[in-house]
């Protein structure tokens, strides 16, 4: 905290007495505490609701406490995880709460390490300074909505403005082009990395010049609509002219935005429920569970320390899912192989066609359904650019930097663990085309010369985990029937795919017979990557990547 910096802290035990109206903390000062620009209440609140633990079956003792939280606009700071144990508890018990001032920021954790003779957890928390809602709105562009260029479903005029608009950023797009030749049989490495950047540099002049941008930030909803701004805005013009015209006004407005929020919720979540199809269907079941929110979480390390700062977690997800590379080289033969004359614009479209155009993009922004609309326009710069990198054995360099978004996984019982994270690389669109269509190649080949086990079931074609159980099942009727007695091993092998050697993988494949030029761009794509961690909301700098597979 700044120097001169005064937090007020309110530290309680309410009691709980069997009435609601009679409780200790109403008789607390809240007025005078109020008034202070920065405060953080903790304690032992004894009430049950579902502002703070979502799971609650049972809410009561809750009308004081949701009612300060709401009109001191106070922020919460409980994760999902239950603050009090032991058999006198609810199956989810959350009592012990922190609050604070909009403008606090803290770094809180369940300190399930610290033992107590108390059945209540020990709610860690420090103060980091000043939050700021400018802080996070966000002016960097985070993509781009290109619904504007397509005439389909619209009016008559909206149409042919549409057309319009598709014609001008075609012809943007065709100059920024025009100074590149398409690839061909005889390009070079050079001229491939040439290609792949002027594509990129194309394709964002064209949507940052004729396509809206979008810019997200961790405060960004699905259901905030421009009559919300207009509610919100009338709520800080309240707060301004509080003293003229009283507070009253204040607690209209944000009473009138709390009515408006709620509206806007059930609106968003019944018409997502309405228009949903296919496996959209089965997504609403997981948006009814609780948000798992670690923000701020502090990691305990293997050898005891704890990483507490932004770097220091930083640094321990980036050991712990990043390990160093086995000792050894590898070098793959460097010339041969005919994978790459199998690359056809068929092929190409129909890897794209199957690309989600809901997944998320990588370092460019530049999402699976903008590059279909570029695909439609320019389909032969593409499979010539996806052709020659197979044919060299080339992933070029700006395609190496992935995005490694952090987060927690499901019902971990602690949070302060490293291993309670994974960490999803984002690549660029383009980039996962062409390893789409090397994957393709290798496992066509795989199949043709039967390269893999009867028994193996994922990541292969007409094959799937209901046919895994189904052959399972079957085993273990054919044993009973024979009168004996069926065992199975499951087993799951630690951080896989993030241990990956290249050295071994190149090695296996050429084993297995795999065409030389498609080795060799798979010893590409693995070299010189580089990763940029995104914790917390925030990107971090590019770190190298010494093993697995993004």
């Amino acid at each position: 905290m700044p120097a001169g910096e005064v937090v007020v802290i309110a530290n309680l035990y309410d009691r709980h007495s069997g009435s609601e109206r009679n409780r200790p903390a109403q008789r607390a000062r809240w007025g005078e505490i109020s008034t202070h620009r920065k405060v953080v209440i903790a304690g032992d609140m004894n009430a049950h609701s579902k502002m703070w633990n979502p799971r609650t079956t049972r809410p009561r003792n809750n009308g004081f406490w949701e009612q300060l939280i709401q009109d001191h606009d106070l922020v919460i700071w409980n994760s999902e995880e239950e603050s009090r144990m032991g058999a006198g508890a609810e199956i989810h018990s959350i009592i012990d709460l922190t609050l604070s001032s909009p403008v606090v920021n803290l770094n809180w954790c369940i300190a399930h390490d610290q033992a107590t003779s108390s059945d209540h957890e020990v709610l860690q928390w420090e103060i980091l300074g000043e939050a700021s809602w400018e802080d996070d709105v966000s002016t960097a562009t985070t993509g781009w909505d290109v619904d504007g260029w397509d005439p389909r479903g619209k009016e008559e005029e909206e149409a042919k403005a549409a057309g319009e608009a598709r014609a001008r950023a075609q012809e943007c797009y065709r100059r920024g082009v025009q100074d590149t030749p398409v690839l061909g049989d005889g390009s070079t490495v050079a001229e491939i990395d040439i290609a792949a950047a002027a594509l990129r540099a194309a394709i964002v002049e064209t949507l940052d010049q004729h396509a809206r941008k979008k810019r997200w930030c961790s405060r960004s909803k699905r259901w905030w609509t421009p009559e919300l701004r207009d509610v919100r805005k009338a709520l800080g013009r309240a707060r301004r002219k509080r003293r003229v015209a009283g507070m009253s006004r204040v607690q209209e407005a944000r009473r009138s935005l709390r009515r408006a929020i709620r509206k806007a919720k059930k609106e968003c979540w019944n018409r997502f429920l309405t228009e949903a199809e296919g496996k959209e269907v089965w997504t609403a079941a997981g948006y009814t569970q609780p948000r798992i929110d670690k923000e701020g979480q502090a990691l305990v390390l293997e050898d005891g320390s704890v990483a507490e700062g932004h770097d220091d977690r930083e640094q321990a997800v980036l050991v712990a899912h990043f390990p160093p590379a086995p000792p050894g080289t590898y070098e793959p033969v460097t010339v041969g192989g005919r994978a790459y004359k199998r690359v056809d614009a068929q092929l190409i479209g129909s890897l794209l066609g199957k690309a989600s155009n809901t997944s998320a993009p990588g370092e460019d922004q530049i999402s699976a359904d903008i590059v279909k609309v570029f695909w439609s326009w320019d389909p032969q710069r593409f499979v010539q650019l996806v052709r020659a990198c197979i044919r060299l054995g080339h992933h070029p360099k700006l395609w190496k930097t992935a995005k490694g978004v952090v987060i927690p996984k499901p019902r971990k019982p602690d949070y302060s663990k490293v291993g309670a994270y994974r960490v999803i690389s984002l690549l660029d669109v383009v980039s996962k085309l062409v390893e789409r269509t090397a994957a393709h190649l290798i496992e066509d080949h795989l199949e043709w010369k039967h390269g893999l086990h009867d028994g193996q079931f994922g990541c292969r074609k007409h094959r799937s985990c209901v046919d895994a159980v189904a052959v399972l099942m079957n085993r273990t009727q054919q044993a009973w029937s024979q009168k004996k007695v069926a065992g199975a091993l499951f087993m799951d092998v630690k951080s896989a795919v993030n241990n990956v050697s290249k050295g071994i993988l190149g090695r296996r494949m050429e084993a297995l017979g795999i065409e030389a030029d498609l080795i060799r761009w798979t010893s590409s794509f693995m070299s010189d990557r580089q990763v940029k961690l995104v914790l917390d909301g925030k990107t971090g700098e590019a770190s190298p990547v010494d093993t697995g597979i993004p």
